[in-house]
């Protein structure tokens, strides 16, 4: 029962834009962003240092989540398998919040997740995310779609279905 909750109260069923607007419409457009990604600088699972500021010019997904989330579990399949179909186009990175390093290598590895993942231990990164995308829900998975100018065109709180997150890229690849 509680992991129906769970569960439940991840999935969000709207579109949410980066000036807080909401539509269940698969047709709507996203209004103008309004904020800029932030920048962040974190150790990523293989030891190495991952910065947006390195991605500048490229559309990019940011993917919050944790390896002890259940959301996160039913939707990383989804994630590796847009990867594999996005990856020449767009960039790609995971954020595990307040997650362990070893426990996130290893959902990285059961999932079959290959792009870049580092640790927000804290939380501080998805906060600033939340903040500057004006999301006025919590929780993870949450997704930003970002543009190549830098700008937060959409995010989605829950896990994403293939559909919809087919229809979230599009937004920044325009």
């Amino acid at each position: 029962m509680i992991a129906a909750i769970v569960v439940a109260g991840c999935s969000a069923t709207q579109r949410t834009t980066a000036d807080g607007s909401t539509s269940d419409s698969a047709s709507s457009r996203s209004k103008p962003p309004v904020a800029k990604a932030p920048d962040f600088n974190v150790k990523s699972i293989d030891g190495t240092t991952i910065s947006l500021s390195d991605y500048a010019g490229k559309p990019m997904v940011i993917n919050f989540a944790a390896s002890w989330c259940g959301p996160c579990q039913l939707e990383a399949p989804i994630l590796a398998k847009s990867y594999e179909k996005y990856k020449d186009r767009v960039v790609f990175i995971g954020i595990a919040v307040r997650d362990n390093e070893d426990s996130q290598r290893a959902f990285a590895q059961k999932h079959g997740l290959t792009f870049p993942i580092g640790l927000d231990p804290s939380g501080d990164i998805i906060y600033s995310y939340q903040k500057a995308g004006r999301v006025s829900m919590t929780g993870i998975p949450t997704t930003f779609f970002i543009k190549s100018d830098g700008t937060i065109s959409t995010f989605w709180v829950g896990p994403l279905s293939e559909t919809t997150f087919d229809r979230m890229v599009n937004t920044i690849l325009q």
